[in-house]
């Protein structure tokens, strides 16, 4: 007696039953690998913003936080906050000091080994903004020209005109308006300033605690907080967005340079928080120019950040396992590892400006995304 042939539709109906058993299993997830309760953390600028945050995170997981910054009185704050929040004295080290002073990196790499025997999680967090117009801060303003006198001795058909200098070193006849040296001056103290910290910094705490973090830990892995304004130009941002895009390629080189030591790199491009840190400077620590409290108001007010859900983006990328993963987990498709993927080097929050670094160079970038971010900083209708 011969048996019934099968439809081959029967095929498919069956195969949503199937599959659960065919999808390959996920390799162990960071927590897994390394307790979060053994994880031994270094916070290079933990005294406020996202370090001071991902400090009180990583207190209440009971992990051993390594707090460093320039300010000791702020970072006594923060080490009183921890232990508030859970974390015992025994397990938190402060260290005072500026991460561009190689004598300062070098005490805290020997502490950590000394108390610790190495570390786990390096973040490094420390940075400068400027958010002052490039021009005005050398002493020139781009306006649109009143009529009542004019920039330049030259016609020009630009709808902007630099204006609102003192040329008191130049003959009155020109009317140009040109930074003085004083304004250049004023220029390349504040370039300096945020290259020491945004990329010196960058690069020197790469050096020192990359080796160390390969050689005492399961599950390595560096943290650097960039921002989206290092891929997707913006105004008000033009020495910032500099210095940190040259700290960013630092971390993306390192990670190809070291390629196969054991290391997770993660670079996360926020963008604007609701915090404080815009109004830092340079210099004074206070000052700056803070976009959310001045009268601009449009929808991009809906992409404001909030410090807890970047704190929580960047401990859920740190948590997730460092082993690739196959793009299609069922075979024949996750036996192929050329389709494995690792996880996110580079992550921007919210995802759409993961969307205008990509089309940055195309017409979508320069016919709207640019004059969006015009806008977004308050200079629409200038141009």
């Amino acid at each position: 007696m011969s048996l019934p042939a099968l439809s081959p539709y029967w095929a498919f109906l069956t195969l949503p039953l199937i599959l659960p058993f065919l999808k390959s299993t996920p390799p162990p997830s960071r927590e897994q690998i390394l307790p979060p309760d053994t994880e031994r953390v270094l916070l290079l600028g933990a005294s406020s913003g996202v370090g001071r945050d991902l400090a009180h995170a990583y207190a209440k997981r009971g992990a051993k936080i390594c707090l460093f910054a320039r300010r000791k009185d702020a970072l006594d704050k923060v080490r009183a906050e921890c232990v508030d929040l859970g974390a015992t004295e025994s397990d938190l080290l402060i260290f005072a000091g500026d991460v561009t002073s190689t004598d300062d990196l070098v005490k805290v790499r020997e502490g950590i080994v000394t108390a610790w025997g190495g570390i786990d999680t390096v973040h490094i967090l420390a940075g400068l903004p400027s958010t002052a117009l490039l021009l005005e801060l050398a002493g020139v303003s781009l306006q649109r020209p009143d009529g009542s006198s004019s920039s330049s001795s030259i016609s020009s058909a630009a709808k902007l005109h630099f204006t609102d200098m003192s040329i008191s070193d130049l003959p009155s006849s020109t009317g140009l308006a040109i930074p003085t040296k004083e304004g250049l001056d004023v220029v390349a103290a504040e370039a300096r300033a945020l290259a020491e910290v945004n990329y010196l910094g960058t690069v020197l705490a790469l050096a020192c605690f990359l080796p160390l973090l390969a050689s005492t830990s399961v599950s390595p892995a560096l943290h650097h907080l960039s921002s989206v304004a290092a891929t997707v130009p913006a105004p008000h941002r033009v020495i910032y967005a500099a210095t940190k895009a040259a700290g960013l390629q630092a971390i993306e080189s390192c990670r190809v340079e070291c390629e196969g030591c054991g290391v997770r790199f993660f670079s996360f491009c926020p963008g604007t928080i609701d915090n404080d840190f815009r109004l830092k400077t340079a210099f004074s620590q206070k000052g700056g120019r803070d976009e959310t409290k001045l009268p601009i108001k449009h929808a991009w007010e809906g992409l404001l950040l909030s410090p807890e859900r970047v704190t929580s983006t960047i401990l859920y990328h740190l948590s997730l396992s460092p082993a690739p993963q196959p793009l299609i987990p069922y075979p024949p498709f996750s036996w192929i590892p050329a389709l494995a993927q690792p996880p996110k080097h580079l992550v921007h929050l919210p995802w759409m400006y993961r969307f205008a670094f990509m089309v940055r160079d195309t017409p979508l970038g320069w016919g709207y995304i640019e004059p969006s971010a015009r806008k977004k900083y308050g200079l629409i209708g200038r141009a």
